[in-house]
């Protein structure tokens, strides 16, 4: 595995392009654009990209408004509109795409509704350059509405493929100051060498929303390289946990196609019966939870021949890529649901434990 930090005479002088996707976002850019003004990385050494993905809210005139208003201040903006919904993996990989025929040599993704500490970038590059075997560098996510308190240190991948942000609501004094590696970095705000990204490729667009950060860093991993935190590099998150109703169908289709691409074949098939149960489960808790519908659509799309095309093509293409045992990889997952947002006492008092029993379990039989 090669190393990702470079010279050190270079230290500090990479180019980088920033990719906001917006979707009905307008709301957030006064915010966005007043932060990135301010940001002190060399001008000439970064480029904006804004991905219009929907544009109800009059968000194409918002940003000429606020490219004028900073004409001076910030580096070269580039729009896209494609015209289209193209989710988060598409309408980054638009963008990424762009930035790589042109030189770029990381791309940092950024969701529109924060705002970013004038050196977010500088330490986000400085962790990539300075590390060994760097794959993303995530900023230390902070609540918009109180800074005071984190919204991801770093997101953790529970082994069946579940993931959520670490340390959501706790004090900003429980955040490491020294840089830690993670399961995967949050979407809302990483770093990405473009060298990696050539060879683990980019986000699914398949996933199109949800687990597709959580995909992207699994497979960073495999191809032996680290997720890692940037606790200088502060963003802060106008974070709001969404509700709908249609994003379960979204979340459990992912995590389940998420599992089977990136998992070997022998772990799948120890893993089958821990797998089943909580499908069972995870039935009857959309039954409660009134999204059986959006459950129904997320199973019978593993029906579809296309869909296992795509599984066993994105196999295909991890076993090229591949230099590290699933064994490690369950090292770096865990076992529990702790997200504030999704705790109950399903988690707690009975998913947890079973979920525990088996984790252990295969922490001491999985040797490949």
């Amino acid at each position: 595995m090669e190393s990702s930090s470079l010279d050190a005479g270079r230290l500090g002088r990479a180019t980088c392009d920033v990719i906001v996707v917006s979707y009905d976002h307008a709301r957030f850019f006064d915010n966005l654009f007043d932060s990135l003004s301010k940001v002190d990385y060399p001008r000439e050494l970064w480029r904006l990209h804004i991905v219009i993905n929907k544009d109800d809210d009059g968000t194409f005139e918002a940003v000429q408004r606020l490219r004028a208003k900073y004409s001076s201040e910030l580096p070269e903006l580039i729009v896209h509109e494609p015209h289209a919904n193209l989710g988060f993996s598409g309408g980054n990989n638009l963008a990424i795409i762009w930035a790589m025929q042109r030189g770029a040599e990381f791309v940092y993704l950024l969701n529109p509704d924060t705002a970013v500490n004038p050196n977010f970038l500088t330490e986000a590059i400085k962790v990539a350059q300075s590390e060994k075997g760097v794959g993303s560098v995530q900023s230390l996510l902070l609540r918009g509405d109180n800074p005071q308190q984190i919204n991801s240190r770093g997101n953790a991948l529970h082994f069946l493929g579940f993931g959520y942000c670490l340390g959501d609501h706790e004090s900003i004094e429980k955040a490491s100051t020294e840089v830690t590696d993670i399961s995967y970095s949050s979407g809302a705000g990483v770093l990405l060498p473009v060298k990696v990204l050539e060879k683990v490729g980019l986000l699914d667009e398949t996933l199109f929303s949800y687990h597709e950060d959580l995909d992207l860093g699994w497979r960073i991993m495999l191809a032996g390289y680290r997720n890692v935190i940037a606790p200088k590099s502060i963003v802060k998150h106008y974070y709001e946990f969404s509700r709908s109703i249609s994003k379960w169908h979204w979340m459990e289709r992912n995590r389940i196609a998420v599992v089977l691409k990136n998992y070997s074949f022998w772990t799948l098939l120890l893993m089958a019966p821990a797998l089943v149960a909580t499908d069972v489960a995870i039935w009857t808790f959309a039954v409660k939870g009134g999204w059986l519908k959006e459950k129904w659509r997320a199973s019978i799309w593993f029906l579809k021949p296309s869909t296992w095309r795509y599984i066993l093509n994105g196999r295909n293409q991890i076993r090229r890529t591949r230099r590290v045992p699933d064994w490690l990889i369950i090292s770096r997952m865990t076992w529990r649901i702790e997200y504030q947002e999704l705790k109950s006492g399903w988690a707690e008092k009975i998913a947890n434990p079973f979920w525990k029993a088996f984790y252990v379990s295969y922490r001491l039989i999985v040797r490949w």
